[in-house]
């Protein structure tokens, strides 16, 4: 039987790689002096790249991929996945864990879904990983102060990636459809834009 509760993490699902996603992301935040380190500045450096393979010289990148491939089994393409996890996040104002990433997109904010149904499409039928990061980073945005959950997006980046990665070498789709992220984004998204 498949198991069609897409907003439960398939990648990101350890309670300690969810702490570590979101320690990361609160260190983003702080100007701590007494720290070995300005979480501020990593985000500044994070907001700055380029493109995702810049984002992979950061010092905030290095940091998060130092204590998540102690608690995770990195495939192939789990390295650019972070990256664009990192760079998306950095643009995340607070986390808010109330639902899904994609359920919060197609939230009402101000009398209409946060991410129109025209961007979500552009979003889900990116094709690269710059395109898709930088429909994440709109979307984020978007969400303004709100925000948004950090490891369900995570989760996500990481589901797209290891999709794209398969894409790639031509490897046939994953059977069960509540796997993919598209169908599990989307489902959510669409159940969300219903209830408003």
């Amino acid at each position: 039987m498949l198991d069609s509760n897409t907003s439960q993490e398939l990648v990101i699902y350890s309670q300690n790689a969810k702490d570590i996603v979101n320690g990361w992301f609160n260190d983003l935040q702080q100007r701590d002096h007494s720290k070995s380190f300005n979480g501020r500045l990593w985000r500044a450096e994070l907001r700055r790249a380029k493109d995702i393979y810049q984002v992979i010289t950061t010092q905030g990148f290095r940091a998060l991929l130092n204590k998540l491939e102690k608690v995770l089994n990195f495939q192939q393409s789990d390295i650019l996945a972070l990256a664009i996890f990192a760079s998306v996040a950095a643009h995340a104002r607070r986390i808010n864990n109330q639902r899904s990433f994609a359920a919060q997109l197609g939230t009402d904010l101000k009398g209409k879904p946060c991410l129109s149904a025209l961007r979500f499409d552009r979003l889900i039928q990116a094709r690269q990983p710059e395109e898709f990061c930088a429909q994440l980073i709109r979307a984020v945005k978007l969400r303004g102060d709100e925000g948004v959950n950090i490891t369900s997006l995570a989760d996500g980046v990481f589901l797209w990636m290891r999709e794209w990665q398969a894409r790639q070498e031509h490897q046939a789709l994953e059977l069960n459809p509540f796997k993919r992220n598209d169908v599990r984004w989307s489902s959510e998204y669409l159940m969300a834009s219903e209830k408003n």
